[in-house]
């Protein structure tokens, strides 16, 4: 069952998660990280998604200092608002949330103290930097986006790190995806994974980007990579 708890970041701040232990624990923990759209039923979906495997999952809410607990719609109005809501996050200051985020799940007692860090859209890009500035056994990225704008972190990546790419992800075409391969080549802990005829939110079941084909294997990549790196 998902539940409300709270965690105290790094400037002292109250910030919301969502959290749902595994049902036969403890158990390693995934902190989800949501996307420009906030605490939407997708992220509820991914929480579920972490259970049903056998994982601890919680997911904080990143918007916390701007607009606590929202949740957009992917359409009209809110469309803009989700947007102004990323464009008025403090990256850096959410990365140490996220920090916060890992030591809180590590330290509760349904958790191994095992921790992945998964993020999709906005979260995809706040995994990516995690990796280089936070202690998470493993991280996954799904069509994060502006990786290409903080390049300079690549060679502080110092964990496991999955990426998935979108090849119809207008937000990360191929160029940029060319540029990202070319500063983090995969080897040493870093892989990628490429969904060719995917576009960006492609695991967003309900909606229109949602391709189950590309779904099932993004999941069969992730799962064996958390259970490769996790042991």
């Amino acid at each position: 069952m998902i539940g409300d708890v709270h965690i105290r970041t790094a400037d002292g701040a109250d910030m919301g998660a969502l959290f749902s232990p595994a049902s036969a624990g403890p158990a390693p923990g995934i902190v989800v990280l949501h996307e420009i759209f906030g605490r939407t039923d997708f992220l509820r979906t991914r929480l579920d998604l972490f259970n049903a495997r056998g994982y601890a999952a919680m997911a904080p809410d990143l918007y916390h200092r701007i607009s606590p607990g929202a949740a957009f719609d992917y359409s009209g109005d809110d469309w803009a608002r989700a947007f102004d809501a990323r464009n008025r996050l403090d990256d850096d200051l959410a990365v140490d949330d996220v920090g916060a985020s890992i030591a809180a799940l590590r330290g509760r007692p349904e958790c191994t103290g095992k921790i992945v860090v998964v993020g999709y859209c906005l979260g995809g890009l706040l995994a990516f930097l995690s990796a280089a500035r936070n202690k998470a056994e493993a991280n996954v990225c799904f069509h994060g986006v502006r990786l290409e704008q903080r390049l300079d972190v690549a060679k502080a990546i110092n964990g496991p790190l999955q990426i998935h790419f979108a090849g119809r992800d207008k937000w990360a075409p191929p160029e940029i995806v060319g540029r990202i391969k070319a500063a983090l080549p995969e080897g040493g802990g870093i892989e990628y994974v490429d969904h060719p005829g995917a576009d960006h939110g492609f695991t967003r079941e309900g909606q229109p980007v949602f391709d189950p084909i590309a779904t099932a294997q993004a999941h069969t990549a992730m799962f064996e990579f958390i259970h490769r790196t996790l042991g």
